[in-house]
C-alpha cells in the first residue's frame, strides 16, 4: 500500500481486526490492533462516550493502525475526535491525541501532540492493557475540553490580509499543506471562511480533509504551532487581551 493510497482508501473495521497476528519474541510482545481497539472501547465506555464515526488506515502490510473516532460529545458546532495509533512492528509506541471534527465542513483538526501507553514487551497482558486504556482517556478527556475551547477561541482574533499572507508562506514552507494547493487556498479562504484565525486554520484543515491519516497529527501539531507563535506576537501589542486563550492552550498542552 503506497502512502499517497494511505489517506484516500481507508479500511474498515472487520480489515483491521482481520490483520495476521505477528509472533511474540521473548522481548516483543505485538499487541494486535483489535486489542486496542478493544481495551479503548472498553474505557469509552466506562466514561460515558460513544463512538459515532470510525475510521482507519492501515500501513506497513497491515502492521501499522492510524484511526478516528468521532464521539458523542462536544457543542452545536463540532465533536470530540480521538487519533489511535499503533504498530506491530516496533515503529511507534500505542497512543491517542485530541482533536475536533466541525460539523458542518467536517474539517478534522488534531492538537498532534500523543499519549503514549508503552511500548510493546513482553510483559503486557489484557488486563494491564485495558488499564493502560482508561489511564490513557483519563488523561485525554480534558485535554478534549481544552482543545474544544482553543479551537473555538480562534473565532475571537481577526487576521488582516497581510498576516494572513505570511501564516500562509509559513505553513508551506513546513509542508503543512502543498505549494501547488495555494489557489484552493485562496478560493476557500475568500468565499468560504470568514477573515480571521479560525477561518485561516478551517482553510488548511479543509484541504488536509482528504490527505494521509497518519500523517495528519503531526501537521496539525505544526499548523498548531505557527497559529500560536502568531499569537505570541500579538500579545506584545495587548499582553491582556491573551490571558485567557493562553489558559486554554496550557490546559491541552499539559
Amino acid at each position: 500500500m503506497s502512502s499517497l493510497l494511505l489517506g484516500k482508501n481507508r479500511v474498515s473495521e472487520a480489515e483491521v481486526m482481520a490483520v495476521p497476528d505477528v509472533p511474540f519474541t521473548k522481548t516483543f510482545h505485538p499487541v494486535h490492533h483489535r486489542e486496542i481497539i478493544g481495551a479503548i472501547k472498553q474505557s469509552l465506555g466506562a466514561f460515558g462516550l460513544d463512538i459515532v464515526k470510525a475510521e482507519y488506515v492501515l500501513a506497513a502490510e497491515g502492521k501499522k493502525l492510524f484511526s478516528v473516532w468521532d464521539l458523542n460529545q462536544g457543542n452545536s458546532n463540532l465533536c470530540w475526535s480521538l487519533g489511535i495509533r499503533n504498530s506491530m512492528d516496533r515503529s511507534l509506541a500505542f497512543g491517542v491525541t485530541c482533536g475536533s471534527r466541525v460539523f458542518i465542513c467536517d474539517n478534522l483538526a488534531f492538537s498532534g501532540e500523543y499519549i503514549t501507553f508503552r511500548r510493546h514487551t513482553s510483559g503486557l497482558d489484557a488486563d494491564e492493557l485495558a488499564f493502560l486504556a482508561y489511564r490513557a482517556l483519563r488523561m485525554m478527556l480534558p485535554k478534549l475540553k481544552a482543545f474544544e475551547r482553543w479551537h473555538e477561541g480562534l473565532k475571537g482574533y481577526s487576521l488582516p490580509q497581510s498576516d494572513m499572507r505570511v501564516l500562509l508562506v509559513e505553513i508551506m514552507e513546513n509542508s503543512v499543506i502543498p505549494v501547488s494547493r495555494f489557489h484552493d487556498f485562496n478560493g476557500l479562504y475568500a468565499n468560504v471562511y470568514d477573515d480571521s484565525l479560525y477561518g485561516f486554520h478551517e482553510t488548511v484543515t479543509d484541504i488536509l480533509r482528504d490527505s494521509n491519516l497518519m500523517h495528519l497529527p503531526k501537521k496539525n501539531l505544526i499548523l498548531n504551532g505557527i497559529i500560536n507563535g502568531y499569537i505570541d506576537k500579538l500579545a506584545s501589542a495587548n499582553p491582556n487581551q491573551l490571558g485567557d486563550f493562553y489558559q486554554q492552550r496550557y490546559q491541552f498542552l499539559h
